[in-house]
């Protein structure tokens, strides 16, 4: 894959993932607004679902990599 393509392709998947981001952030605020919490429990509701998004996306990170690892090691 020639390098413009490949920024194209890294472009194209950013623009989907901050897509996908808004998309759940809206639906968060809207589904919180409904149960009309108080503002400082939307708030914590909000830190606990960023951080388990943090801790999902950093756990396939690092599964990827020592995926990547192992193959190389049976080389």
């Amino acid at each position: 894959m020639r390098r413009t393509q490949l920024i194209g392709v890294l472009l194209w998947r950013g623009g989907l993932l901050l897509a996908a981001g808004v998309a759940v952030f809206e639906s968060v605020r809207w589904f919180l607004r409904l149960v009309d919490l108080p503002p400082q429990l939307e708030v914590g509701v909000g830190l606990a679902v960023s951080g388990a998004i943090l801790v999902f996306v950093s756990l396939i990170v690092e599964r990827i990599r020592d995926q990547r690892a192992q193959e190389d090691l049976r080389e």
